[in-house]
Parts: C-alpha cells; sequence; structure tokens
C-alpha cells in the first residue's frame, strides 16, 4: 500500500510557500504578451530598478504598501494539485489599534476511494506597523505533526522561534506569505513553517495572461531561486495573483485566485 502521506508530505511541507520545491511550470499560463528584463535587487528593500518599473504601475508601488486598499478585506486562492482542487488559500486584513492584522490559512485535504489520505493546515497571524512585521504566530498540523513559529521585536531585531530553536534576524525581513510585494525587493525570507531566514534571489520574467477562477489577469511572473524555489504572479498594482511549483514527487502544485480583479467576468467551472 502505497504511504501517501509521506509522498505527499513534500508537496504541502512548505506551505504559504515555498520550501521543497522546484519551481516553474506553464499550466496557467493563457498567453505570453510580452517580455520584461531581469530583475537586481538591492538588501534595502527599495523597489526602484528598472524592472520593476516595468511590472509595476510606478516604482514605489511596494512602498506604503495598504493591503486593504489593495485587496479589500480578504484574499483567496484555490490549490490545486495536478489540476485537481484540494484545498484552499486565505487571507485576510484588518486594520486594528495595535496596526495592521494579517490572518493566512491554508487547508488542504487529500483523498483516495472516499479516505482521507492527507491532511494539512496551516494558520499564521501577524501584526504589521509602517510596514513592517511587529510579531508573527504560526501553527502548523501536517497530517498530525504539529509545530509552531513565534516571532517578536527586540530592538532592532526579530526573534523568532521555532521547530529547531531560536533565530536573531533582521528586522525588515518579510516572511513567505506573498501578499506584500515588497518581499520582491530581498535577498532572504522569514521561512514561516521552519521559523529560519532562506537566501533567494528573485527574478522578474515574463508578463503574460494568467489564469484565475473568474477569468485571465495580466501580470508579471517572478522566479525565486536558492534554498527556496517558487514561482509568483503580482499585478500592476503590486498585487500578489498566483503562484505555482514543482513539488518532490513530481506534481505541480497552483494557487489559483478566486477573487482578484480580471478583465472577463466568465467565470472558471473547472
Amino acid at each position: 500500500m502505497i504511504d501517501l502521506g509521506k509522498s505527499v508530505r513534500t508537496v504541502f511541507l512548505s506551505v504559504p510557500l515555498f520550501g521543497l520545491v522546484a519551481g516553474a511550470g506553464q499550466q496557467q499560463v493563457l498567453a505570453n504578451p510580452a517580455q520584461s528584463g531581469g530583475l537586481q535587487h538591492n538588501i534595502t528593500g527599495m523597489i526602484g530598478n528598472a524592472a520593476l518599473s516595468e511590472a509595476f504601475e510606478r516604482p514605489d508601488t511596494c512602498q506604503g504598501f495598504d493591503p486593504v486598499k489593495r485587496y479589500g478585506h480578504e484574499l483567496q486562492f484555490q490549490i490545486r494539485r495536478n489540476d485537481a482542487p484540494v484545498g484552499r488559500h486565505t487571507v485576510t486584513f484588518n486594520q486594528g489599534r495595535d496596526g495592521l492584522q494579517v490572518v493566512a490559512q491554508t487547508n488542504i485535504d487529500i483523498s483516495i476511494l472516499g479516505f482521507n489520505a492527507y491532511s494539512f493546515a496551516y494558520r499564521s497571524e501577524s501584526i504589521w506597523q509602517d510596514n513592517q512585521m511587529m510579531r508573527l504566530a504560526v501553527s502548523i498540523d501536517d497530517d498530525g505533526d504539529k509545530s509552531e513559529v513565534r516571532a517578536s521585536r527586540d530592538q532592532n531585531r526579530l526573534i523568532v522561534d521555532g521547530p529547531d530553536g531560536r533565530n536573531s534576524l533582521p528586522p525588515d525581513i518579510f516572511p513567505t506569505d506573498h501578499w506584500h510585494c515588497g518581499v520582491l525587493a530581498g535577498h532572504s525570507v522569514l521561512n514561516t513553517i521552519t521559523g529560519k531566514a532562506n537566501d533567494v534571489e528573485i527574478t522578474s520574467q515574463r508578463c503574460e495572461m494568467l489564469r484565475t477562477t473568474n477569468g485571465p489577469v495580466k501580470a508579471t511572473e517572478f522566479v525565486y531561486d536558492g534554498e527556496l524555489k517558487t514561482n509568483a504572479w503580482y499585478d500592476k498594482q503590486g498585487r500578489w495573483v498566483g503562484l505555482q511549483f514543482k513539488a518532490r514527487d513530481g506534481s505541480t502544485i497552483t494557487y489559483r485566485c478566486m477573487n482578484c480583479q480580471t478583465r472577463t467576468a466568465h467565470k472558471d467551472q473547472e
């Protein structure tokens, strides 16, 4: 009997979402109308180079990012494995007394012959002030294996406690939640599964028509390479609109946006 839990655990270990995968895949590309140049990053987090200027409306699109204005109060994705629906990912935004509260949740269930073969549940809650994360609480249930990550500010450092102990990280590091396009300017990200910083190189690719459940949206692809590998898409306003990566077992994992602003009202019923 196949141990499906082991085989698919590598697929979802790093939701949301970078872990043990190789990016790429063309399944959700509808067209390729333009080619954008390479992206050179700097560690200051300032997005001002030509490549990002082409990808977004303005060079400062990702500075002073207000997700409530960009997304509304909720962002929703359908998770697909080899183009079959297996779960959902939601991100909610609420402005409170302590700052911006962001809650990201992932729920995945895979069944075979009517029996649950694998489940994954992820929840992160973070508080942001002035576009910087002040604290973070993550809980993970990976098919019964539970773990937590906690992070908080201590003077000019972000102190992170994860499954493998404590890490002291730069205060302006972005977590692997994707909703803030400021992450694209960095050379490292906080892996919210492990609690560690992962070195990455992020390059902009082409502008294309990306498939969503409500029709196509024009977006630019960004490729993550290094310790984490995945492909993410953002529209001209710097909004996260898609994600795709290749798992170790060869399956393709796609995050297909369910409430993105598209050019057509035709709903995808697949």
